[in-house]
C-alpha cells in the first residue's frame, strides 16, 4: 500500500517538477505524486526477447486482427469486439461473439460472452509497477489474470465457443483448423515470410504477430502523462484537486502505477448481470483491478459492464466504502468485500472532483486505422456491417 501524501499548492519543491509559481497563471502542486504510486506511462512499449518488434510482423498482426478467418465460422474477428470506434472495446455490457451481426451496442443475435470486453489500448503495459518496470513475458491478462503475456492472450479467444470458435469445431482441434485455413488460402504465405524469414504458418506465429500489433496500440500522452513528465500546465486546478481527492480517499491503493492498476484480484460485490452469473477468478467473485486510462472511450464499466457512467461506478464505491462495506451482490457478504474497498474514505461530494481527474487520463491519439480489405477476402472485422 502507499502512504497518502496530499499534493499542496504553492511554490514547487517536487523533485520532478521544478518550475516556479510565476511561470503559470494558476498554482502548481509541490509534492512528488510518484510517492503515491502514480506516474506517467513509458513512451514506448517493451517487447519480450522472444518476440522482437518488426514492421512486417506488425503488418501481419494487423491483417490477422481484422480477418475473420481466425474464427471457426469465418464471421468473427478480434476487431469485432475490439474496435477502434469503441476504444478497442465494443461499447457493450457483455460482448456478442459468433453468429452475431452488427457492431458494438447495435450488434444482435450473437452468442453472449459472459464478460465485458477489455480494451486493447495500453495492454502493452499490463503488469507495470509503480517504478515503471514490467515484464512483457509475464504480464497479466483478462479479467481473471488467467493468461500471462499478450502472446498467450492473443489466441485464447480462438478457443472460446462463444467468442470465436463456434460449436462446429472441437476446442482441441481449432488451432490446427485455423492454421490449415491460413495455409490453404495462400494469401498469407508472403506475409509470414516477411515477418518470420520463412513462410511457415503456426499458431505460435499467429500469436506473435497478433501481440506485436496489439502492443503498438498505445495511448500514453494524456494530460496526466504530460503533467508527470514536467509540463505543469497540462492539468488545471480542478484536475489537480481531483487527483488530490483520488489519493486522499484511497483510490490509489489499488489503482496505482502508470496503468492505475495493481493488477491484483479483488472481491467488490459488483451487482450480477441479469443474464449471467460470474463467480470470478477463484469462485469468490474476484476480478482484476482494471486500468483507469481512456475511460471516456471504453465504457460501460466493471467486469460485466453493469455501470454505464463513471458516476455510477463511484457511487457504487461510495456504497461499499466506509468501514464494514455494504454488499451490492447477494453472493458476497459484507465482510468478504476487499478491505481496500471497505477502507475507502469516499463520500458523494468527492465524486465530481475524482471524475475531473479521471478525464485527464484520456488520450484519444492512438492507431485507429481500419484496413480496406483482409487477405482472406472475408468482410473486414467479421459480420459487423
Amino acid at each position: 500500500m502507499f502512504q497518502s501524501i496530499r499534493i499542496q499548492k504553492g511554490p514547487v519543491v517536487a523533485l520532478l517538477i521544478l518550475v516556479s509559481a510565476c511561470e503559470r497563471d494558476q498554482d502548481v502542486p509541490t509534492a512528488d505524486v510518484e510517492s503515491n504510486g502514480l506516474s506517467a506511462l513509458p513512451t514506448s512499449p517493451v517487447y519480450p526477447s522472444t518476440n522482437a518488434y518488426s514492421q512486417a510482423k506488425f503488418d501481419l498482426g494487423r491483417a490477422l486482427f481484422w480477418d475473420p478467418i481466425l474464427s471457426g465460422n469465418n464471421d468473427v474477428a478480434c476487431a469485432t469486439c475490439h474496435h477502434p470506434d469503441f476504444g478497442y472495446s465494443d461499447g457493450r455490457q457483455l460482448s456478442s461473439g459468433v453468429n452475431g451481426n452488427g457492431l458494438g451496442p447495435a450488434r444482435t443475435g450473437g452468442a453472449l460472452v459472459k464478460r465485458n470486453s477489455p480494451t486493447v489500448i495500453n495492454t502493452a503495459f499490463n503488469g507495470i509497477n509503480e517504478l515503471g518496470v514490467s515484464n512483457p513475458s509475464t504480464a497479466p491478462m483478462f479479467w481473471d489474470n488467467r493468461a500471462e503475456s499478450l502472446e498467450a492472450q492473443a489466441i485464447l479467444p480462438l478457443l472460446s465457443a462463444e467468442e470465436m470458435r463456434g460449436d462446429d469445431i472441437p476446442e482441441n482441434e481449432i488451432y490446427d483448423h485455423i492454421v490449415q485455413k491460413l495455409v490453404a488460402l495462400g494469401a498469407y504465405e508472403m506475409l509470414f515470410q516477411n515477418a518470420f524469414g520463412n513462410d511457415l504458418i503456426s499458431i505460435e506465429r499467429v500469436a506473435d504477430a497478433l501481440s506485436t500489433f496489439q502492443r503498438e496500440i498505445v495511448a500514453n500522452d494524456s494530460p496526466f502523462d504530460e503533467y508527470m513528465r514536467g509540463n505543469t500546465n497540462a492539468l488545471n486546478n480542478q484536475e489537480i484537486e481531483g487527483m488530490n481527492t483520488f489519493i486522499d480517499v484511497g483510490c490509489a491503493n489499488c489503482h496505482s502505477g502508470p496503468m492505475f492498476s495493481d493488477f491484483e484480484l479483488h472481491t467488490l460485490s459488483v451487482p450480477e448481470h441479469p443474464l449471467v452469473e460470474d463467480e470470478g477468478a477463484t469462485g469468490n467473485f474476484d476480478f482484476r483491478t482494471p486500468s483507469l486510462r481512456n475511460l471516456a472511450l471504453t465504457g460501460p464499466y466493471m467486469h460485466n459492464g453493469r455501470f454505464n457512467q463513471l458516476r455510477d461506478v463511484l457511487e457504487f464505491y461510495n456504497d461499499i466504502s466506509g468501514g464494514n462495506g455494504d454488499s451490492q451482490n447477494p453472493n458476497v457478504n459484507d465482510n468478504e468485500i476487499a478491505q481496500e474497498a471497505r477502507d475507502l474514505d469516499l463520500d458523494g461530494g468527492d465524486i465530481n472532483e475524482i471524475i475531473q481527474f479521471l478525464n485527464a487520463l484520456n488520450d484519444e491519439d492512438f492507431d485507429r486505422e481500419i484496413p480496406q480489405s483482409v487477405p482472406s477476402g472475408l468482410p473486414v472485422g467479421g459480420n459487423i456491417n
